[in-house]
């Protein structure tokens, strides 16, 4: 399995999350800033990682739990109050994409197209693309104007968190895939982790989280977002954990402090919705900035676990936790 920067420590909080609200009931929904009310849509999703939108539809991404194994993810789809698990699923997905009538899925190691869909199930599945040889994997998926697919490539070496020396000519880098052929084109280069991206309309570029080096302490290096377009450098391994470095790379869309771990990206009309997996300190959290950037604010805390999955549909946020717990809330 294709391993996520924060996979390990997920799972362990995921148990202790749970754990604890199988004891008390079940984990109550995070706040909302303005007072909005936050439906808990289901449980259950082991390490909710992403959403799609179509065919009448909600898809939700699972990587699963990599400290036990039995525990797997897969796709999920969200009826009557319950999460139900595709048969056949891939064993872990990190990103989900869906367009003219595809669901596509990243399973890491592949991205897979899905179609056909009837009502319960997805009746032509294929292969899109695999990862050439000693590829370290695809994390998340967005669509495109031009009708390509986007995804980053997953972190080298998380034991010495390192910068995939001898992966691949993809390493660090944001790759656009055509869905017909597979092909892959290195886009934009220089970031450590770009786990999530989200095209917003009227910008450039694809908006992409990602997360900086966890091993120069506490107050350093910081996350950030970036507008990922043809031929960019975002300077990684220098910038940022070099500062004086970052003066001759484009500059971020938003910047993080330290550990705070930007993961799901959804927009709402013109508002980006930011899942913060570690938060800006007082724990995780969804913070709310303009589509254009700029500052950004909390609009949902009081999580019991950390965020992971971020989507935004129709006027309508949804957020997926380290319970298992899937929220919907209209900012």
């Amino acid at each position: 399995m294709v391993k996520a920067p924060f996979l390990l420590a997920a799972g362990a909080a995921a148990i202790v999350a749970a754990s604890a609200g199988s004891a008390a009931g079940p984990p109550p929904p995070p706040k909302a800033a303005g007072g909005q009310a936050v439906a808990v849509l289901a449980r259950g999703v082991p390490t909710p990682t992403a959403f799609a939108f179509g065919a009448g539809q909600v898809f939700v991404a699972a990587a699963g739990d990599e400290q036990h194994p039995k525990i797997t993810g897969g796709v999920y789809t969200l009826r009557g109050g319950q999460a139900a698990k595709f048969p056949g699923s891939p064993r872990a997905v990190f990103g989900l994409a869906f367009g003219k009538g595809t669901l596509y899925v990243s399973t890491g190691s592949a991205i897979l197209a899905w179609s056909g869909w009837n009502g319960r199930s997805f009746k032509q599945k294929r292969v899109v693309t695999r990862g050439p040889g000693n590829f370290s994997g695809f994390n998340g998926l967005a669509l495109g104007p031009d009708g390509r697919l986007y995804s980053g490539v997953s972190l080298g070496n998380r034991k010495t968190d390192d910068f995939q020396h001898g992966a691949t000519s993809y390493a660090n880098g944001f790759l656009a895939i055509d869905t017909r052929t597979g092909r892959l084109e290195l886009i934009a280069t220089g970031l450590r982790q770009p786990w999530q991206a989200v095209f917003v309309p009227g910008l450039r570029g694809a908006v992409v989280d990602d997360l900086s080096q966890e091993n120069l302490g506490r107050k350093r290096p910081p996350d950030r977002i970036v507008v990922a377009v043809p031929g960019s450098d975002f300077g990684f391994p220098d910038c940022p954990a070099q500062p004086k470095s970052c003066g001759q790379y484009p500059k971020p869309f938003a910047v993080f402090p330290a550990h705070a771990s930007p993961t799901g990206l959804g927009l709402v009309g013109k508002r980006l919705y930011v899942g913060l997996f570690g938060g800006t300190g007082k724990g995780p959290e969804v913070v709310a900035m303009s589509s254009k950037g700029g500052a950004y604010r909390p609009f949902l805390t009081g999580f019991v676990a950390p965020v992971v999955g971020v989507g935004g549909h129709a006027g309508r946020l949804y957020v997926g936790d380290l319970t298992g717990s899937i929220y919907r809330v209209t900012p």
